[in-house]
């Protein structure tokens, strides 16, 4: 388990990323929250805001995977983020919550998108250009 601290609605949380975390976002959306983490970088890189409901669920999900493990409660419900998190907040939970699940499958973070297999032909034609 990932865990790391961070204030949200003025309070000190911690967020955790496990397969508790997977788990609980698919109980709380009906969603994977791979797709959530694709939609929300290919919002961030638009310089958009990804869907708020989803990201609370996020939030959320990380929040209950922590404070479940401890047998604890979460220091905040849907109602808290939907209220009173400031878009700062927010935006700081989605790259924790984006940065810890890159962390939990070890994606290098600089990691090209697409590879083109050496020997390929799309791989041959670039060879001796500069």
């Amino acid at each position: 388990m990932l865990q790391k601290e961070i204030t949200l609605c003025g309070k000190e949380v911690t967020l955790a990323y496990c397969y508790a975390t997977e788990i609980a976002y698919k109980d709380l959306s009906d969603g994977n929250i791979a797709d959530y983490i694709k939609e929300a970088v290919a919002c961030i890189q638009a310089e958009t805001d990804p869907d708020v409901k989803h990201t609370i669920y996020a939030i959320l999900a990380c929040m209950l995977a922590y404070y479940q493990s401890r047998g604890e409660e979460a220091p905040l419900t849907d109602t808290d983020l939907m209220n009173d998190a400031k878009p700062a907040e927010l935006g700081t939970a989605i790259f924790t919550i984006i940065g810890m699940r890159m962390d939990f499958y070890h994606v290098p973070k600089d990691e090209p998108a697409d590879t083109v297999p050496s020997g390929s032909a799309a791989g041959s034609e670039d060879k001796g250009k500069n």
